[in-house]
């Protein structure tokens, strides 16, 4: 009897993990630029007053779509693909209708909570420009102004970008939970570029019209919410054809309609863990702490400098993103490796990218700031802060989400709370170092509480910490920031009020000294002994363009 080709077998897990880190690393590029486009005209087009209400107006909705969500976005990407190997498309599609009628609902209650705080709010708002001594008082009026204003937009906005949040994260985990990066990563890629481009057309337009700065602010508010819009639909287009695509399971593999359940079991437990997990990341961001800073500039420095160190880190960590909870869920459930085996992987790919990441942000901060703008030099402190804190906590991760996957919720529960220690930072470090306490508090709270993950991961689940891989490159690192740290001292000063063709001086001499510290690297991580024998011959079975090269330089 003949055999069937093998084309037409499943791909193996590794194979299905490997392609999703290829496509993830495939859109770093493309992202990269996005957000550096998005960043760069918002620190240096628009107005540090404009840049912090835009702020607020952010983390105000950060934190009203962490009520919303119910902790249903960590948990679908667990519990959809096992919904569908159990239950086909029909049973994914009740639990997706039960959690968009949960979340909906919860939008008609924040709806009339706006409604009925609005005067509370706007007051807020107010409140935060009227305390800035640092801006001029024309300013300060216009903007007061500004906000009584169009109060309405600022709740509309808010409104809108809730609803279609739910939509995308809804989409985004449906096809994390099968892997298919390149089309998470194409709709990701959309969602990044669509704000600055609108933002940079709208902020162009206004400069024609007779007040620029008020036209930029409301272009850019309308913005926040087309923008998103856009990338709903393509990543509902992106779903509808991978449904599609499994339409035999309709017929011919779904399990009987009495074995269906609307909800999965262990999924509302699930999301509570998850719920509590995203409250507490919220109160440990700069979302939450952008509220708890004094003024308007505060503001702005706080999430400027968040905002720089959460970009670099989103880079780094493309990668692994929507990897790691599929994959931990799939080596329970017997698919393939072991779960020590994938642990470690991960935290060797980890290592290999931040560690010497957090080191060049370190020492380029102050003058890439300086490149940026004069005005956010001040933010510089918040960074060197803030990257040894998100870069352990992000590495501390893996561990986390090993012990979510693995149900060891008692442990997950605790590590949450623990993140809670933000409050008692908050009022220890604020009064004493200003905005920098504030970061420094929610900083400090987040890696606190992924060293009791990582440290009970190693208790309960038998993972260990590559070290030797580690201290490689730590190593390796060191070597690269003697010669960084060296090459910046030699950099010539911008002046402050610098024209643009000094400023893009100034950057290509810090991208100069970025890819030459990157090359020192590589080249005292390669004299070390590079990478581990596993990840060579898994690097060598993955089709890369370059493939070879690669393997070759590390």
């Amino acid at each position: 009897m003949a055999t069937e080709p093998t084309t037409s077998r499943a791909p193996s897990l590794a194979t299905q993990v490997s392609r999703a880190v290829v496509w993830n690393a495939v859109f770093v590029p493309l992202r990269m630029v996005a957000e550096i486009v998005a960043t760069l005209l918002k620190l240096t087009v628009l107005p540090l007053t404009s840049y912090g209400l835009l702020a607020l107006v952010s983390g105000a909705a950060g934190g009203l779509g962490t009520w919303i969500d119910l902790g249903t976005t960590r948990a679908l990407p667990k519990y959809i693909p096992e919904t569908n190997r159990t239950g086909g498309p029909r049973a994914v599609l009740r639990l997706l209708t039960v959690v968009l009628t949960a979340q909906i609902a919860m939008l008609a209650l924040t709806l009339v909570g706006l409604i009925i705080g609005y005067d509370r709010y706007i007051g807020e708002l107010q409140g935060k420009v009227l305390a800035d001594g640092r801006i001029p008082p024309v300013e300060q009026t216009t903007l007061v102004r500004f906000i009584d204003e169009f109060g309405w937009l600022i709740i509309l906005t808010i409104l809108i970008m809730l609803f279609l949040g739910i939509c995308y994260d809804m989409l985004m985990a449906y096809l994390n939970s099968f892997f298919k990066q390149r089309a998470w990563n194409s709709v990701a890629l959309a969602a990044g570029l669509l704000p600055p481009l609108l933002s940079a057309a709208v902020i162009l337009l206004s400069r024609l019209a007779p007040d620029p700065d008020r036209t930029a602010i409301i272009g850019v508010l309308i913005a926040m919410f087309v923008a998103p819009a856009l990338a709903v639909a393509l990543a509902g287009w992106n779903v509808y054809r991978l449904w599609a695509s499994d339409a035999r399971y309709w017929t011919s593999n779904a399990p009987a309609p009495s074995s269906w359940r609307a909800i999965p079991t262990g999924f509302v437990r699930y999301c509570a863990v998850s719920f509590l997990m995203t409250l507490t990341d919220f109160l440990a961001s700069k979302s939450f702490a952008v509220f708890l800073t004094n003024d308007i500039s505060d503001v702005a420095l706080l999430w400027a400098g968040a905002s720089v160190v959460g970009m670099v880190l989103g880079y780094l960590y493309t990668p692994m993103v929507g990897v790691q909870v599929p994959l931990f869920t799939r080596v329970r459930a017997g698919e393939g490796g072991t779960l020590l085996g994938a642990y470690q992987s991960l935290a060797r790919l980890q290592a290999l990218l931040l560690i010497p990441g957090a080191v060049g942000l370190l020492l380029l901060a102050r003058p890439v700031l300086a490149v940026l703008t004069p005005q956010y030099v001040g933010a510089a402190p918040l960074v060197w802060v803030l990257v040894p804190c998100l870069f352990l906590e992000s590495m501390l991760t893996t561990a986390h989400n090993a012990l979510i996957v693995y149900e060891h919720l008692r442990v997950i529960v605790i590590s949450r709370l623990l993140t809670l220690s933000v409050v008692p930072l908050l009022i220890l470090l604020a009064p004493l170092l200003g905005v920098v306490g504030v970061a420094l508090a929610f900083g400090l709270a987040r890696v606190l509480a992924g060293a009791w993950a990582t440290f009970n991961g190693y208790r309960l689940l038998g993972v260990r910490w590559p070290w030797r891989f580690t201290l490689r490159v730590l190593l390796a690192s060191g070597v690269m920031a003697l010669i960084v740290a060296g090459m910046a001292l030699l950099l010539p000063e911008l002046p402050p009020h610098a024209g643009v063709a000094l400023r893009l001086r100034e950057a290509a001499l810090l991208a100069g000294v970025a890819l030459i510290g990157a090359g020192v690297f590589i080249g005292a991580l390669r004299a070390t002994g590079g990478l581990e024998p596993q990840d060579r011959e898994q690097l060598a079975t993955m089709r890369l363009p370059g493939g070879r090269w690669l393997l070759r330089m590390l």
